[in-house]
């Protein structure tokens, strides 16, 4: 503790004790070594002034704020009796002050690329972690360039008269190394191509500056080298070994490596046996849902199944100590005993929850997460639905969860330790799709937001989000406010607000739509919930002066008022590229509360999606709307562009006007889409598909209609996040009379949840 470090140091004749409450007659600063930082400086971090009362506890915090300052390597107190009181000084080493940094060594990445790396400015204190992390990213920089055997250190120069020292990093770049193919010797049961799955470092490619591939260190070979040898065993070759790895270079600057395995054969499980239960029911708690069984293929995947199938068994009960290890013994003839031995331990209750290092995120924010309390058993499933739900909220860059021994035998606390991140960001640019044109974006988002806590507005787990969007063809402007647990529930809370001019629905008439809405969603099982939604907003018709007659029938100003409910299934196994899984939803809103818009809307939709072999994805996608009257175009229907109908306009598909042959949209739409997505190179995909889908139950007065279909190829780019970069074009196989058979470019960027 630093306050009984003070006690040591603080008095020069006497104990510290007896000059408490004793008048400060002077404060001053001594230095040992170079005075780097001013003594004004010093005092500044220290409350105690002359003519204060000595505190022990005060001079404690004054010390504890010069080692926050960052101005002090070492900080001692000395309090020497004077007439009247006591003179207090504090004897201060100061930290050596940033004066730039040099070079040697380096000849592929320039000096300017490397300095940037050194988050120090001149004239500051030369922080040791700041020169460690620069260290770590200027290897990082050499790493991507192939030279994986690049070292880099630094030593810390004596100080100037000054006290300015310079940081010298000195460089061993090494010879460089992209590796340009992998290839694999001995390799019978499974293709080369599986086996490079399994590994991190990847070939170099013509599209290899998208992330990471070509990129070859000796660390990441060696991991690669455990996780194939892994798979292998996963999969019941239990003696599989990569038995050498070689580097051949093949020209100046790539090298080929090759990877000779070792596969030997395969085990049958001879027989299985389990030491050591006494608190579970063999027949009924373990037995029936082991995967490892005699007679069949030994798997490892398998095993290590069972491994947590009877650690969960025990963890459910309370037992948070108990150990469950394999054992594999030879049976001959191919064969092998598998044995598992338990120890059981002992059930434990919880005792209490500590949090540690959530500065920012209120204490409430993580507890409400928590499915464990206080004494209850001490459940080791629920600990890991625990560390899932603190991880998905995207708060933490690290969460970690602890048992913590107590006083009581049959009790255990429980520390949850997290690392916060930041969760507000700033986006601005600019965008482009051929839906809406060219558009300028300015965006601000607080995952973590607080709406009650002033001036931070953080830490309160509500999400904020305020989004413009401005350009030729649109006016979009957005605010809104999620509260995740409204009521002291589970149930998420949106208020939102908005000012949307379209302009670029028709060249008969432009859109405006200004309003709010209330939304509440539950949950209604791990993959289901509900939503119920009321909106009001104000739609401003204004067509143009040659508008047609059913056109300028359609303008005015409109105020709507619905309610809209809704429950959406979703098992994707991830919201922006699905391999598996499918979500289904349903929905109706029912206007005519009170407005001038009488019309119920319902819609079901539904997506499913198959992973084949070599990572191809086949998805199929259908919609259906319907309404009950569609007196208003805004509550009509359409079809077309790069959400549904590719190979036509966006909402070119429809019953449209006689005279000026623009879509009216219909009370009926209908759509279907089958595509299947393979990978080209990381992070890209290619996608062939087929579009169909109509729309019917036109205003009285209008023509055409009928089945419309296409057909087309298109590139799936991850390449500026999560969201991928659609790039599609598509070619009608049917079409009505109105629409032409020409080909069609879609430009998107986003994925639809």
């Amino acid at each position: 503790m630093l306050a009984a470090g003070l006690l040591l140091t603080i008095g020069a004749s006497q104990h510290a004790e007896a000059q408490e409450g004793k008048t400060v007659k002077s404060v001053d600063v001594q230095y040992v070594g170079y005075q780097t930082v001013a003594k004004d400086r010093i005092l500044s971090s220290t409350s105690t002034r002359v003519g204060d009362k000595l505190s022990l506890a005060v001079v404690d915090e004054d010390v504890q704020n010069l080692y926050k300052s960052g101005d002090v390597e070492n900080v001692k107190v000395l309090a020497e009796n004077v007439s009247g009181g006591v003179a207090l000084i504090y004897v201060v080493q100061t930290r050596a002050v940033y004066g730039g940094a040099q070079f040697a060594g380096n000849t592929v990445v320039d000096t300017n690329k490397l300095k940037r790396q050194v988050d120090l400015r001149v004239n500051s204190p030369i922080d040791e972690e700041a020169l460690k992390t620069a260290r770590e990213d200027m290897q990082e920089i050499y790493r991507k360039k192939g030279f994986s055997e690049a070292t880099v250190s630094y030593r810390i120069g004596a100080p100037t008269a000054e006290g300015y020292s310079v940081v010298v990093f000195e460089i061993d770049e090494g010879t460089q190394g992209v590796i340009g193919n992998i290839e694999f010797v001995g390799n019978t049961a499974f293709p080369s191509a599986r086996l490079k799955e399994q590994m991190t470092q990847k070939e170099k490619g013509p599209l290899s500056f998208i992330g990471d591939k070509g990129a070859a260190d000796a660390e990441t070979l060696a991991q690669d080298v455990r996780a194939i040898e892994d798979f292998y065993r996963d999969n019941g070759y239990l003696n599989a070994k990569v038995v050498n790895v070689s580097r051949v270079r093949s020209d100046a600057k790539y090298v080929d490596v090759i990877l000779t395995i070792d596969e030997g054969g395969t085990y049958v499980v001879d027989s299985l046996a389990i030491n050591g239960i006494s608190v579970l029911s063999m027949q009924d708690d373990v037995m029936p849902y082991l995967r490892t069984k005699a007679g069949d293929k030994f798997a490892g995947n398998s095993l290590k199944s069972d491994i947590k199938l009877i650690t969960d068994q025990y963890g459910s009960r309370g037992y948070a100590d108990a150990q469950v290890i394999p054992r594999l013994e030879d049976a001959g003839n191919g064969a092998v005993r598998v044995v598992i031995d338990v120890t059981e331990g002992r059930a434990y209750r919880i005792g209490q929850i500590h949090i540690e290092g959530n500065d920012k995120t209120k204490d409430h924010v993580i507890r409400r997460e928590l499915p464990l309390e206080p004494g209850q058993p001490f459940d080791t499933t629920k600990t890991e639905v625990t560390q899932r739900r603190l991880e998905n909220m995207n708060y933490f860059a690290n969460v970690e969860l602890m048992p913590l021994p107590t006083s009581y035998l049959d009790e255990k606390d429980l520390l949850i330790r997290v690392v916060e991140k930041p969760t507000g960001s700033v986006n601005f640019g600019a965008g482009f799709s051929s839906i809406d044109s060219l558009t300028g974006f300015f965006e601000i988002t607080q995952s973590n937001f607080d709406l009650f806590d002033w001036p931070s507005f953080s830490g309160g787990g509500q999400r904020f989000r305020f989004s413009a969007r401005a350009g030729g063809e649109r006016q979009d402007y957005s605010i809104s406010i999620t509260e995740p647990w409204a009521f002291g529930h589970r149930i998420a809370l949106t208020t939102e607000g908005y000012y949307r001019d379209l302009l670029f629905v028709s060249d008969q008439y432009d859109q405006r739509n200004v309003g709010g809405a209330i939304n509440l969603r539950k949950s209604l099982g791990e993959f289901t919930y509900g939503t119920v939604e009321y909106r009001g907003e104000n739609v401003k018709i204004t067509t143009e002066p040659n508008a047609s007659p059913l056109f300028m029938a359609e303008a005015g100003s409109f105020f709507k008022s619905s309610i809209n409910v809704s429950v959406v299934r979703d098992t994707r196994d991830n919201i922006f590229l699905p391999r598996t899984g499918s979500k289904i939803s349903a929905g109706f809103e029912f206007a005519g509360l009170g407005g001038d818009v009488d019309d119920n809307i319902f819609t079901v939709q539904g997506s499913k999606y198959f992973n084949l072999p070599y990572d191809a994805i086949v998805s199929f996608v259908g919609r259906y709307q319907y309404s009950s009257d569609g007196d208003h175009i805004f509550t009509r229907h359409f079809l077309g562009g790069a959400n549904n109908l590719r190979g036509f306009d966006y909402r070119d598909v429809g019953p449209r006007d006689p005279v000026s042959l623009e879509v009216l949209g219909g009370n009926q739409a209908w759509y279907g889409t089958a595509e299947v997505t393979v990978p080209i190179v990381e992070k890209i995909r290619g996608a062939l598909f087929y579009d169909i889908g109509e729309v019917s139950d036109g205003p009285v007065g209008s023509v055409g209609g009928g089945v419309n279909s296409d057909w087309g190829i298109g590139v799936r780019m991850f390449v500026l996040g999560n969201a991928p970069v659609r790039l599609d074009y598509a070619f009608p196989l049917q079409a009505d009379q109105f629409n032409d058979e020409g080909g069609r470019f879609q430009f998107t960027m986003g994925a639809q949840f």
